[in-house]
Parts: structure tokens; sequence; C-alpha cells
């Protein structure tokens, strides 16, 4: 991402998603979107990786962290 544009468009994204699923193979499904999501965003300003946290059953946050290196993605439970 070099263009101005780009770097605009990436600026909109959220840095933030929650996430419920009822079933596993939906989490699953849900959460690699976020990430995907995520990683479009972290690309503008690469000083950030992806923070994947269980909140409770079949919930999840999946956010930038300044916490998880730029380019890994990092699992918690809350």
């Amino acid at each position: 991402m070099n263009s101005v544009k780009e770097r605009r468009m990436a600026a909109a994204r959220p840095t933030r998603l929650e996430i419920s699923a009822a079933h596993p193979d939906e989490a699953d499904d849900k959460l690699n979107a976020a990430v995907h999501e995520l990683q479009l965003r972290a690309r503008a300003d690469r000083s950030h990786g992806i923070l994947v946290t269980r909140t409770g059953a079949g919930r999840y946050t999946v956010e930038l962290s300044r916490e998880v290196p730029y380019g890994f993605t990092e699992e918690a439970v809350a």
C-alpha cells in the first residue's frame, strides 16, 4: 500500500472487531475474515500485529495491537 488513496482507505477501516458464533465452523470463518480485514489495515502503518482474544463461549475480539509485532497474529483468552 503506497498510494495516498490506499492509505486513506486503510485508515477508514476498523481496528477492532467483535465476533460471535454459534458453531466452531462459523467461528473459524468469521475469525479468518476478521483477521484478513485487519491485515489490510495493518499494512497501512506496519506498526501493529493482530491479537485475537476469546472472551467467552463463541465470542471473540480481533484487534490491532502494538503489543504484537507487525506481521504476527497472537491468541489470548480473557
